[in-house]
């Protein structure tokens, strides 16, 4: 079965994602996306696929994959079957190469970092005493932020290249790479957005684009996403606002209509539902921040 491309976006104030993710089950459909994952499973139990490697997961569960590789989780039976008690917890880490800058780990300090991303694309099980290491620093992330965000991510990533306790997933003659072509739907519609999210986009347009039925295309979006198409865009059109915010060169009224928005009290709502802040608040702490550095 062909792997899902999956769409992933950042919020505004962050360079990488981080979550603590508690479902019924875990709602991971055999995917893949071009970034770095690392994965704690800290509660459930079933099957994670890797590539051509197959086998059982449990509470304390921890791999990290390369981009584009092919995963899925999948829990054991009883998690389907409406039980209340049980959840599937887990904390995961997503990010790109260059999220620290293009030639950040091009770096001659990050030579054994460098190396562990080529290990990555076998996707790796970690071990031992490393992955106790590591799994109290990504619980210790959940409660920090700012930079000291990255620096536990590079404390983990420093854990991962100088460690020997680990175990390689895929095998060597497993070499398909599943790089997107630009030819899957939703990659189509990605762009589609990423052009002209500063029109009226609707749903009705995106299915069109995307050559399927309005209810199939939501079904779609949402396994790729996670996220409504309507939440989606909004994501996209909020971060092109902190852009233009921290540019200082539009005032509010003008950066609502800018990033696609077609009210001010609707560019307020949704600004404050993806930031946490309205745009104003955001745009003060980002300037006095900044007055810092």
């Amino acid at each position: 079965m062909k792997p899902r491309l999956e769409k992933l976006t950042l919020e505004p104030k962050y360079s990488f994602i981080l979550q603590k993710d508690v479902y019924s089950y875990y709602p991971t459909p055999w995917h893949y996306h071009p970034e770095y994952e690392l994965v704690l499973v800290i509660k459930s139990s079933g099957q994670r696929t890797v590539g051509d490697n197959a086998e059982r997961f449990t509470d304390g569960d921890l791999v990290f994959l390369g981009p584009n590789l092919p995963h899925s989780y999948q829990n054991d039976p009883i998690y389907y079957q409406g039980n209340t008690a049980l959840r599937a917890e887990a904390i995961v880490i997503h990010f790109r190469e260059e999220f620290l800058g293009k030639d950040f780990f091009n770096l001659p300090e990050m030579i054994s970092v460098n190396q562990l991303f080529d290990r990555a694309k076998f996707g790796i099980k970690i071990l031992g005493n490393t992955r106790q290491q590591i799994t109290d620093c990504m619980q210790e992330m959940l409660e920090v932020s700012g930079y000291r965000r990255i620096t536990h991510l590079l404390h983990i990533l420093e854990l991962l290249a100088l460690s020997e306790e680990y175990q390689l997933l895929v095998s060597p003659g497993f070499v398909e790479q599943y790089i997107a072509a630009g030819t899957d739907p939703i990659t189509k519609v990605h762009e589609y957005i990423i052009t002209n999210f500063r029109k009226d986009i609707s749903l009705a347009n995106a299915a069109e684009v995307a050559n399927m039925s309005v209810p199939s295309f939501c079904r779609s979006f949402k396994a790729c996403t996670r996220k409504s198409f309507s939440h989606y865009l909004n994501e996209v059109r909020v971060g092109y606002a902190c852009k233009l915010l921290l540019e200082d060169k539009f005032n509010i009224s003008r950066i609502c209509y800018e990033s696609g928005f077609n009210n001010m009290s609707n560019f307020n709502l949704q600004f404050k539902k993806v930031t946490g802040i309205p745009p104003l608040k955001y745009k003060k702490l980002r300037t006095e921040s900044s007055s810092y550095v």
